[in-house]
């Protein structure tokens, strides 16, 4: 069963697991006038979180480290199989610690989940376990945007926010960089109705 936490004692449960590390700490404005506190951390970091909270990711990763050090210690050789059934475990068991890690980001895209699922287990495994996904529609960052359109990425940001326009008639959330540390952050990417919604935006404001 999930639990739920208030949102002020998750953030002071993060910044006390991530105490003394690098990570970076905002709050944001949002379109109904409250305010909602942002962390950008890494994978790692964000994987210890979860493993925190979570006994089932705890579980997963000792399994996980467990299993892979018997492999190293057998080359991969066992006649019983053993080896072989310890991957396909630990496998599903990493699959099971990636979908908790990524109840900390509910708005990323199935596609983003699954690109960014598949850069974390894949390696793990030495194989495509999962595969990336097609993504059949362009997707564009506020940055692209802004560049097309001779405005910058912050009065994109401010305009689609204050427009209502990161909802899925308009673009998806995906996995990026950044744009002030190497974290990867939950960020709106926007799709042509969503560039052609910001143009009308901007050009009808006469707001360059």
């Amino acid at each position: 069963m999930s639990r739920r936490f208030r949102n002020n004692k998750f953030i002071e449960k993060i910044e006390d697991e991530l105490d003394g590390e690098h990570y970076t700490k905002s709050v944001v404005q949002k379109a109904n006038k409250t305010s909602m506190v942002i962390i950008e951390m890494s994978i790692k970091q964000a994987l210890r979180v979860a493993a925190r909270e979570s006994k089932a990711v705890r579980r997963s990763l000792v399994d996980q480290l467990e299993s892979m050090q018997e492999a190293h210690i057998k080359s991969g050789k066992s006649a019983s199989g053993l080896v072989e059934y310890r991957q396909a475990r630990t496998l599903k068991m990493t699959v099971e610690a990636v979908t908790n890690l990524f109840d900390l980001m509910p708005n990323l895209a199935p596609e983003a989940k699954q690109t960014a699922a598949a850069s974390i287990i894949n390696p793990l495994v030495g194989f495509n376990a999962i595969p990336l996904p097609a993504i059949e529609e362009h997707y564009y960052s506020a940055g692209e945007v802004a560049e097309q359109l001779g405005v910058t990425a912050n009065k994109i940001g401010r305009i689609a926010n204050a427009n209502n326009l990161k909802t899925e008639q308009y673009g998806k959330f995906f996995l990026d960089k950044s744009a002030h540390s190497s974290k990867q952050v939950e960020a709106f990417r926007y799709n042509a109705e969503g560039v052609k919604a910001l143009q009308h935006l901007i050009h009808g404001s006469n707001v360059a």
